[in-house]
């Protein structure tokens, strides 16, 4: 346990020295929740009640942009052979680096929530219900796209292919995460969709690290 806990450290590292990238990510989430505005019109009340829609929009088309780098460099650099060869066992060594991603992810979504908000005039009530979907449906967009990501890791085009494949996943949890934030919206309990949230993470959550691990080997 000691020497999991010391490599997820590591793997926090890693990612917090790659600014350059999650700072691209975050402009990318800024310059789409500006854009969408303009394409829906200027009602207010429209904007409102789509906000969490769009936001979770982003957040998808972000992860599909974080996610295609997550095993590709890996596997350029040698980082990937050299995981194969650790002490630890595969799946905890990718359990260690998806969980690191996930943090990541979160962080900065959890960034730029609050201006995201401010600027499609989401009601603040509606915050803490929004921030939860992201905390329990970002995780399973993670492991979800580590899943593909390693199937696909040795394949041509692999952006286009992991974009195909996983989109029919992410559908049911943005479905579920808008479902909780408009019955929340209208006062009603949002308590059956944060459940199916949930319980999607709690399958993807202990299967996904020995499913990645599989498909880097066969890679």
């Amino acid at each position: 346990m000691r020497c999991f806990f010391r490599l997820l450290c590591y793997d926090f590292r890693i990612q917090t020295r790659n600014r350059a990238e999650w700072s691209s990510l975050i402009l990318f989430f800024t310059i789409v929740i500006l854009l969408l505005p303009f394409t829906l019109g200027p009602e207010p009340e429209l904007l409102r009640r789509l906000a969490p829609g769009l936001i979770w929009l982003a957040a998808i088309l972000m992860s599909l942009l974080s996610l295609d780098r997550l095993f590709i460099q890996d596997a350029r650099d040698g980082s990937l052979d050299v995981m194969m060869l650790s002490i630890l066992p595969l799946p905890v060594v990718v359990l260690s680096k998806m969980l690191a991603q996930c943090g990541m992810m979160l962080a900065a979504l959890f960034t730029m929530l609050i201006p995201a908000s401010f600027l499609l005039g989401l009601d603040s009530a509606l915050l803490p219900v929004l921030a939860l979907t992201l905390l329990l449906g970002v995780p399973t967009l993670v492991f979800l796209g580590g899943v593909m990501g390693a199937i696909t890791v040795t394949l041509h085009r692999n952006a286009s292919l992991l974009t195909v494949l996983l989109v029919p996943f992410y559908i049911p949890i943005m479905i579920f995460a808008t479902g909780a934030c408009d019955a929340a919206a209208m006062g009603a309990s949002i308590q059956s969709n944060l459940l199916l949230l949930g319980a999607i993470l709690s399958l993807v959550l202990p299967s996904a690290p020995f499913v990645i691990a599989s498909g880097l080997r066969q890679g």
